[in-house]
Formats: C-alpha cells, sequence, structure tokens
C-alpha cells in the first residue's frame, strides 16, 4: 500500500505516535511508499486556504496513494464534500479513511462541518468510541464505522525506569476542568464527578494528594499545583502511588482519553471510571481499576495504599506490560493498517 498520511499538527512531528507505528510499517514493508503532509503547518506556511487545498491535491496527486488517512480534521482546515471527492478521484482513486479519537456531544462539542464531510466521503471511519458517537458518525454519512482505542508513544511514555520505594504523592490527578460559557458550575460531560473524585481525595489524602490542570473549575482548589507540560506527565505519575481519572464524556461507550494508555505505561497503578462496554476492552487489566463513583474511586486509593510497596510495584509493573503488548502506538496503528488492509483491499472486502 501506498499510504498518505494527513496529521493533525500544530508543529512538524507533534503526532510522535503514529508517525513512529507509520514509519516502522514503511520499513518493514507494509507500505510500498509512505508520505506525511502536515496539513496545518503547510496551511500556515501559504498565503491562503484555497492554496493550501491546492498544494494538498496536488501533493496527493504526484505521490498517488492507495489510503489517503486522515486524523482530526476540523473547521480550521475546512473541508467539503466536493473538495473531498476531488481527492478521492485523483487518478490512483485512493481509499478515505479517516481516525478521530476525539469525543463528541449533540449539545457540548458537536460534530462541526469539515468533520462530518469527512465521515460522509470516507470509506472507513475509526473511532475513539461506540455508542452515540457511533451514531452521530451514521447519521452523518459515515459507511463503516470501526472503533479503535488511544495509545500512547513509546518515546514519551513508558520509558525504562527503577521503580522508587518512597513516592512524593500518595495518588495524583492530570485533568483540566473547564466552565462551559464561564458559568462556574456547568462543566463538560463528566466534568461534575471530576471534581468530586478529585474533592474525595483530597478530604482523605491531604497534602498526599496533588492535581495538575488548568481551568476555571480549579480555582482556589488547595490541591491544584497548576498545569503541567503533556511532556512531563510521565514524570508526575511516576511520583505518585497511583494515578487517578474521571475521564470527560463519561457516557461515550468504550471511550478514553490518551489517559489510560499513558498512565498505564507508566508503571504505577490507575483508577479510572467506568463506561459502558469497558468490561469487553478493558477487563481484567492488572493495575487497572475501573470504578463507578467518586466515592468508589477513594475506597479503591485507600485499598492500594493498604498493599505492600512491592505489591503496589508489581501491579504498576503488570499494567505497563500490558500497555506496551496492547496499547502502545506502533501496535494500535499496526491493528488499524490491518483492518484497512482486511477491510477494504482483500478479496473479502466485498463484503464489508
Amino acid at each position: 500500500m501506498r499510504w498518505f498520511y494527513i496529521p493533525n499538527e500544530g508543529t512538524e512531528g507533534d503526532q510522535i505516535g503514529p508517525r513512529m507505528a507509520f514509519e516502522k510499517l514503511h520499513q518493514e514493508g507494509v507500505f510500498s511508499a509512505y508520505k506525511a503532509y502536515s496539513y496545518f503547518v503547510r496551511q500556515k506556511a501559504l498565503i491562503n486556504h484555497q492554496d493550501a487545498l491546492n498544494e494538498l491535491l496536488e501533493t496527493a496527486r504526484i505521490f498517488a496513494p492507495d489510503v489517503i488517512f486522515i486524523q482530526h480534521p476540523g473547521d480550521r482546515y475546512p473541508m467539503d464534500n466536493g473538495f473531498l471527492q476531488q481527492l478521492k478521484n485523483i487518478a490512483s482513486k485512493p481509499k478515505l479513511v479517516l481516525y478521530e479519537e476525539d469525543p463528541y456531544g449533540y449539545l457540548v462539542k458537536p460534530l462541526n462541518a469539515t468533520i462530518k464531510a469527512v465521515l460522509a466521503e470516507s470509506d472507513i471511519c475509526f473511532l475513539g468510541g461506540t455508542g452515540y458517537l457511533a451514531e452521530m458518525a451514521k447519521k452523518a454519512g459515515a459507511k463503516n464505522v470501526r472503533f479503535a482505542l488511544h495509545s500512547y508513544d513509546s518515546q514519551r511514555f513508558g520509558t525504562p525506569w527503577q521503580p522508587t520505594l518512597s513516592r512524593r504523592f500518595d495518588a495524583v490527578m492530570i485533568a483540566s476542568l473547564p466552565c462551559l460559557k464561564r458559568i462556574p458550575w456547568l462543566f463538560m460531560p463528566g466534568g461534575r464527578n471530576r471534581k468530586l473524585t478529585a474533592q474525595a481525595l483530597y478530604r482523605q489524602l491531604g497534602d498526599r494528594f496533588a492535581l495538575y490542570g488548568g481551568g476555571q473549575g480549579w480555582k482556589n482548589a488547595p490541591f491544584c499545583k497548576g498545569k503541567i507540560d503533556f511532556n512531563k506527565q510521565g514524570e508526575a505519575i511516576r511520583d505518585a502511588w497511583m494515578s487517578v481519572n474521571w475521564g470527560q464524556f463519561d457516557e461515550i461507550a468504550m471511550y478514553s482519553s490518551d489517559r489510560l494508555p499513558i498512565s498505564l505505561a507508566c508503571g504505577v497503578p490507575h483508577i479510572t471510571n467506568y463506561q459502558p462496554g469497558y468490561e469487553h476492552v478493558f477487563a481484567n487489566i492488572p493495575g487497572l481499576f475501573i470504578i463507578k463513583s467518586p466515592q468508589e474511586a477513594l475506597d479503591v486509593a485507600l485499598y492500594i495504599l493498604s498493599l505492600t510497596v512491592e505489591r503496589r510495584n508489581e501491579l504498576g509493573f503488570q499494567a505497563a506490560e500490558y500497555s506496551r503488548k496492547h496499547l502502545e502506538a506502533t501496535v494500535v496503528y499496526g491493528n488499524i493498517v490491518s483492518v484497512i488492509q482486511e477491510q477494504l483491499f482483500d478479496s473479502q472486502a466485498l463484503t464489508i
């Protein structure tokens, strides 16, 4: 396959995980040719958006891909159905594949016009959740909806370390808490339970609990240490006996943010909220504790602190091993590529 990757990047190379995965597949001969075209970066370099669209179309035409793989399109780089049809109708007649990891809602963060157009023109789309998210994609015109897990890149996370016998914190949470329309009590879906979880941990653990994140919802919270650089979160997680999260958009079936794979990869037990379907995708993972209420998050935190240091580190090691085998970017994207090959190109693709 000739693979044309269109990553959503602010700076060339931002998408470390998928780039690592696709470069590896190219080196292994799965891709006969590979090219990444950072479309936001190129748009900034050009005079106007039409020039950017023209360059994208011409770059694809010259490369002649079998697959155009686009990630997280949006209205900052508008594309309508007509342009996408031009892209699909170049001489090589490529398949258009969308991978959308972000969550969306009907009222909060609805699908924008560009992603709707890409969904409608895609030959297959991979979403980070199912349930109502898959229904939204289908209503937008997606023909073939599939699910793909979030991943982590092993360049920044899950790097070799010697687990320590003492930690600065008992529990750490990395989570933003924005308020919608600047109304102090109006959060993104899941935000209220995120705040309740943090408050419950602080009441019990005091200054042995730390939260890193921005947003109006954490204003004056004594446990909030402020924002943390994305690349530094692994260090923060490894300086605690556990990481804790309550995800936003917590009603999307099977959805998790990259918080889950990153946290497991860091080699520390992780507590996260249940979402429908987790029993199918995240069942029986050592070191992963799935809870259904803020109070249960605290209960499990106290249970973990009741284990010996040796046992906590053992659970962390097992969590990291699972993440490395199943949630590392080269694995997750490798699986996506295999599904694309089977369902769009192999003989049985006729039955998709």
